[in-house]
């Protein structure tokens, strides 16, 4: 039978159909949170494909691909891939696949939504409301939305449709995106600009890119002190990618105005981030739709199917790989 694992569920409840859609496939299911390499040797060392619901490193990497004999693909729900060792997949023509279209629609509707809290000090004052202080003074908004100056790092499925849902502001954005051409940039109604250019103009910046080495610390200390000092930083994307100690400093210190951040390096949360007032947070939920746990299902289960029946995923993450499948098993494209 066709095997999948997976092997990194990070709590999230499966529905019963997930297993009955499975097995009315004939595809043998597992589903078992792998912490060790003796875990994974004996829950998925016969996988056909590797299944991970979670951002949890250390489980597809380098030391532990011996264990995986028969794998051909490893998918991963939603869009970041960044906790899967590409390289050694790649040398051993596994598949790397996403399911990319996934959170598209929730996390640019969270990304908008953390911009106007931390715009309007939503956050802010329901906290002092709460506090018994009624006084519309105590946290007056960062800035207005419409015409304000906006920046936006990345520029994939989901800053394309932060720009198309923001459209009705007439915000004059400037997007950072050293991949895309600026013709494709300036279709979508912003302008093409250079990191540090974006950052000094922006009162609004929204941290969209994915966690790659080029990534990683993209926005630290450097590139805080050139915003603006009314400025407002929102991350819906990575943890890495801006450097938390820089921007606690930034907070504390009025290099910039106000920060939202849906991912954070350690969680829950220490006393120094919580004792900012000036900072919005949740709990990485930018990706979870209103139909959870549904939703997070629904494209991986239709993408394990398809291969189970011999066609290669729809989004291929290492596109230079050339499959091994299983061995002596061959893959159709569509």
């Amino acid at each position: 039978m066709f095997k999948v694992v997976l092997v990194a569920n990070d709590g999230h409840p499966v529905p019963e159909w997930v297993s009955e859609k499975l097995s009315s496939e004939g595809i043998d299911y597992v589903c078992h949170n792998c912490y060790t390499p003796k875990e994974l040797e004996e829950c998925a060392g016969d996988a056909d494909v590797l299944w991970l619901m979670s951002s949890r490193r250390g489980l597809i990497v380098e030391e532990n691909m011996d264990i995986f004999k028969r794998a051909g693909v490893v998918i991963k729900c939603g869009s970041g891939t960044d906790n899967i060792d590409h390289d050694a997949c790649t040398r051993r023509g596994i598949i790397v696949a996403h399911t990319p279209d996934d959170p598209t629609g929730p996390t640019s509707d969270h990304f908008i939504a953390m911009l106007f809290a931390a715009a309007r000090q939503i956050a802010v004052q329901d906290r002092l409301v709460r506090r018994g202080k009624w006084d519309p003074k105590n946290a007056l908004p960062v800035g207005g939305l419409e015409g304000a100056d906006l920046g936006l790092i990345g520029f994939g499925r989901i800053g394309r449709a932060i720009i198309r849902k923001l459209s009705g502001f007439q915000m004059k954005i400037r997007v950072y995106d050293p991949y895309i051409e600026t013709e494709v940039i300036e279709a979508a109604g912003a302008s093409k600009a250079e990191l540090a250019e974006l950052l000094k103009e922006s009162q609004f910046v929204l941290v969209a890119c994915p966690l790659t080495e080029e990534t990683r610390g993209l926005v630290g200390e450097r590139e805080l002190r050139m915003m603006r000092p009314d400025a407002a930083l929102v991350n819906v994307a990575r943890a890495g990618i801006v450097d938390e100690e820089s921007l606690v400093k930034a907070l504390k210190e009025g290099w910039i105005k106000a920060a939202a951040l849906d991912v954070l390096t350690k969680h829950p949360p220490g006393d120094e981030l919580l004792s900012l007032e000036n900072l919005t947070l949740t709990p990485h939920m930018g990706g979870y739709p209103h139909d959870y746990p549904d939703g997070i299902f629904a494209t991986v289960v239709d993408e394990i199917i398809r291969m189970s029946r011999m066609q290669m995923p729809r989004w291929i993450v290492n596109r230079d790989v050339k499959p091994r499948w299983n061995i002596s098993r061959s893959i159709v494209c569509p």
